[in-house]
């Protein structure tokens, strides 16, 4: 009885109910229950009294694609291994905080942690619950080249050194057209962008947006054709660029002659056991917006993870090329411009994916306003984050306390955090 109780002591201690106040709860909406935006000419993803319920009800604002799950695979508790997460700590600032102290200093909507498949720590703030679909925003990039690679082998992309115009005429004429799939991928066009996403600033991305899952453009290849302006040769150098994965998501449409969210269906969603269906932004042309906009249960970005981590294998059965897959997310397989430490001062980046520098392989999908997912093969160690940041891009000081934190994790699981030297 006593073992039995200790067991179910762990589980509770991994569930939903934080038992800290969360930062920012009233100028996040609390006292409003957490309010969710309607769309119109003034909304905005920067409205803090309304961030919480809108990043939790995207698909209910703006026009979404259903991606149908199928039979839910198991994600079991793991109460011998919640005890030694439970019980990190990690250094910051001169100081030493807890998994407590963490969620109570960051704008965390949702945590899950996974080891060996099981469940180690799931909790939840402001109210959001295991049953929402959280935003992942530019999380869905990594999915877009998922996909990429499934169509690859599949043979409806020949080569992805063929360039994207094969596959989408419209981009003819455009920067884009000339540009080779594997360039996409890797963020190397060359084509001149600015991708920065600030509140009241019209930018590209900012324009990208309008024409793409606001609906106030035609979409489709229009939504990026307009570019025309190269800054490098492609291949080149890094530029993280939305338009990139957008032109991406354009040809793959043009390529597997279907839409992508029930691509994703038919070849991951299922296939990993999603236990709830997903839904993806599209834009007025019906095309799914493919740089950003996937909305999901937490559990199901960490089932994502957890393929991931079984190099795209699920009971023996190849969801995702290894080879592919292994290209995006190896450091060592990159050029020089995408090497951790050079592409930026401390990620590297693969196939729509961010690499880190550890010599164990280890990879995240990000997301505007601080979403997170964490894959570490090695130790079968998988961490999702959903947020609220006030910041489309995550300030230095969040960044690196978050860095300590799933440092201290992966170390506690049994993972690495090997760092390059500089």
């Amino acid at each position: 009885m006593g073992r039995r109780l200790g067991i179910l002591a762990c589980i509770a201690a991994m569930a939903a109910v934080a038992a800290v106040a969360a930062p920012d709860e009233d100028a996040l909406g609390k006292p409003r229950g957490y309010p969710v935006s309607s769309f119109g000419p003034h909304f905005s993803l920067f409205d803090e009294t309304h961030k919480v319920g809108t990043f939790s009800h995207m698909d209910e604002i703006l026009w979404p694609r259903r991606v149908k799950s199928g039979a839910a695979s198991p994600l079991p508790p793991s109460p011998s291994m919640a005890a030694q997460a439970l019980a990190i700590s990690y250094p910051f600032e001169g100081k030493t905080y807890t998994l407590e102290d963490f969620l109570a200093r960051q704008r965390i909507t949702g945590l899950l942690v996974i080891k060996d498949g099981a469940v180690v720590i799931e909790r939840y703030q402001y109210e959001r619950t295991a049953q929402m679909k959280l935003a992942s925003f530019s999380m869905a990039k990594t999915v877009t080249a998922l996909l990429t690679g499934i169509a690859l082998r599949d043979g409806l992309i020949a080569s992805i050194d063929d360039p994207a115009e094969k596959y989408a005429p419209a981009l003819k004429g455009s920067a884009w057209g000339p540009v080779s799939i594997r360039n996409l991928l890797r963020m190397s066009s060359g084509v001149k962008w600015n991708d920065k996403v600030m509140p009241g600033v019209t930018t590209d991305g900012a324009r990208l947006a309008a024409e793409s899952f606001y609906q106030r453009g035609q979409g489709g290849a229009a939504a990026v054709a307009w570019v025309k302006d190269s800054e490098f040769p492609q291949g080149t150098r890094f530029n993280y660029n939305s338009a990139e994965t957008f032109a991406l998501g354009v040809a793959l449409r043009g390529a597997i002659k279907r839409d992508l969210g029930g691509y994703l269906a038919e070849k991951i969603w299922q296939p990993m056991g999603a236990e709830a269906d997903a839904s993806w932004l599209i834009d007025r042309s019906g095309l799914e917006a493919a740089n950003c906009c996937l909305n999901a249960r937490l559990r199901d970005y960490g089932r994502l993870g957890v393929l991931l981590a079984n190099d795209g294998m699920v009971d023996g059965r190849e969801i995702i090329p290894r080879e592919f897959l292994l290209d995006a997310t190896d450091a060592g397989r990159q050029p020089d411009h995408l090497k951790p430490r050079k592409a930026t001062p401390f990620f590297g980046y693969g196939y729509q994916t961010w690499l880190y520098p550890y010599h164990t392989r280890t990879f995240q999908a990000r997301g505007l306003f601080g979403q997170e997912l964490i894959v570490q093969p090695e130790s079968k160690v998988v961490i999702v984050m959903t947020s609220v940041l006030k910041s489309a891009d995550v300030p230095g000081d969040i960044f690196v306390e978050r860095n300590y934190f799933t440092g201290a994790l992966l170390k506690a699981l049994g993972g690495k955090t090997d760092l390059y030297q500089r």
